[in-house]
């Protein structure tokens, strides 16, 4: 069993930013994490396969998101996008999959 995880840091302008995973040869997302800088900024999030499908679409969170029940078939390219921010702020965003 191998877990592959794409990590990195982006910044909300204007209420929302995004960021492309790495191509994922296929397995199961076993978690989402968006974690903002300040506890208290409210954000949402979705996420979108490479044939622009919204395939999970998160509601409201404050501070973080951390999905990791929702073991997620995963095949090519995703993005995340964060939308909805207030105030505008830092993300860490991480997503783990097992091969």
């Amino acid at each position: 069993m191998n877990i592959y995880e794409y990590t990195t840091s982006v910044t909300t302008a204007a209420g929302s930013t995004s960021t492309a995973t790495l191509r994922v040869i296929g397995g199961l997302m076993q978690q989402l994490l968006v974690r903002a800088n300040t506890s208290t900024t409210v954000f949402r999030v979705n996420l979108v396969d490479d044939n622009s499908i919204t395939r999970m679409n998160y509601g409201f969170h404050t501070g973080e998101l951390n999905d990791v029940g929702s073991r997620f078939p995963m095949v090519n390219a995703y993005t995340i996008n964060i939308t909805n921010a207030s105030p505008d702020d830092t993300f860490r965003v991480l997503v783990a999959v097992k091969e």
